[in-house]
């Protein structure tokens, strides 16, 4: 093991507490033992020597320690030229790349060692590259290849250049705009439109999944959760799959039968936090969030962020309805709400479904204060309504008048 590798590989397992400075030390007395014997440990030789880490823990931190040093050179993929890291996750590394046979800038997806040989991350790489390539849509991150090499498999797909909405958000620090987040929705909106329409379900649209191109392009990414619409997904029974923050309620419970419901219930999520700052449900524990999309009474985001629109607000609550039956139906008719937000119109559809009487008299029950602009307006005045009053200082002055006539004519005779 080179000199600065052993600092590293010091530096590492001290970091994540695998030792103490106490285990370090005895370890580095077995090194300099070995030194007088003739044959030299190197300090990841020491460690296992001195039992302070076993055999399991020392190989996967060397396998770490290797993916650290993984670089364009030293990583060859037929037909791609890999420039430079661009990401790295608790599962994959992402480069920006170049597709030599079309001098095209992609992005190229490799899976780390610790996730390529599991053969479920295995599995779900190249589902994902199969998914990804059935559909073809400009809100789409695009598929292009897929494949392994020195154990290694990876995901070609299109590069963007931009950011993704998580980082957009994170960057912000605030609620973005009502309209900007409007377009973002109607963008993914569409993109799962198209996918359902290939009989596809994302199963975890988030922010992270989300690319935003530098033209404002609103791209839906990562499709390795997705699976057929018409795949009952027995194997999946009792297992939830999704982020928790996004998750809908009926993936948390572990129903195979979901659809495209659970796609606008994420969306639903999302548009949530971009416009209040914040997802829909907090929780100390995954485990506690998951169980407030089932259980918990959503905070309407307008009381969040009082600056919505009555229209956005009564979206997203349609959006994030418990029931799949509650919510819209299709992707398509949550594109006609959008849109009617969108160019100041009400969204009909959840009007239908929720009723705006329906919400006053919740938001009463709840103690919660009407909003001016959910009251009913006032009814013009008529200029010929009058009260009872009125209408007898009417027909007293009537009266007079008749007899100041027949008075005047009287006198004249």
């Amino acid at each position: 093991m080179p000199v600065l590798t052993e600092a590293r590989f010091e530096q590492y397992i001290l970091e994540r507490g695998l030792v103490s400075e106490e285990d370090v030390k005895k370890a580095r007395a077995v090194q300099a033992e070995s030194r007088t014997t003739g044959v030299v440990l190197n300090l990841a030789q020491a460690v296992l020597k001195a039992s302070v880490m076993t055999d399991g823990q020392v190989r996967r931190v060397l396998a770490a320690l290797k993916e650290e040093t993984l670089t364009p050179q030293t990583l060859q993929i037929p037909g791609i030229e890999l420039l430079e890291r661009i990401g790295r996750g608790s599962q994959a590394v992402v480069y920006k790349a170049r597709q030599v046979s079309v001098d095209r800038i992609v992005a190229v997806k490799v899976l780390l060692s610790k996730t390529a040989r599991d053969p479920e991350a295995r599995r779900r790489l190249v589902q994902e590259a199969r998914t990804a390539a059935k559909l073809a849509h400009n809100n789409i991150v695009q598929a292009i290849d897929a494949g392994e090499v020195d154990g290694y498999p990876y995901f070609v797909q299109e590069f963007i250049d931009g950011t993704t909405l998580y980082d957009e958000l994170k960057r912000l620090g605030h609620p973005m705009a009502e309209q900007r987040a409007l377009e973002i929705t109607v963008q993914i909106a569409e993109a799962l439109a198209h996918a359902h329409s290939r009989g596809l379900i994302h199963r975890d649209v988030k922010p992270k999944n989300i690319m935003l191109t530098r033209e404002g392009v609103a791209k839906l990414a990562d499709m390795g959760l997705a699976r057929q619409a018409d795949d009952a997904g027995l194997d999946e029974v009792g297992k939830a799959f999704g982020t928790p923050y996004y998750i809908s309620p009926e993936q948390v419970m572990g129903n195979p039968n979901i659809d495209s419901r659970a796609d606008i219930y994420s969306l639903g999520a999302t548009f949530y936090e971009m416009l209040t700052g914040r997802p829909p449900f907090l929780a100390p524990t995954p485990q506690q969030v998951m169980q407030k999309h089932v259980s918990a009474r959503l905070v309407p985001p307008d009381h969040v962020n009082q600056t919505l629109s009555a229209g956005a607000s009564e979206v997203i609550e349609v959006m994030l309805s418990k029931r799949p039956e509650d919510r819209y139906a299709t992707p398509e008719e949550l594109l006609m709400d959008l849109r009617s937000v969108a160019a100041g119109q009400p969204p009909r559809i959840a009007r239908e479904k929720v009723g705006m009487g329906a919400q006053l008299l919740e938001g009463l029950a709840a103690g919660d204060q009407v909003r001016p602009e959910d009251r009913a307006p006032p009814k013009p005045a008529n200029p010929l309504a009058l009260n009872t009053l009125g209408w007898i200082l009417l027909v007293l002055l009537a009266l007079s008048v008749s007899l100041n006539i027949i008075q005047t004519f009287v006198d004249l005779v």
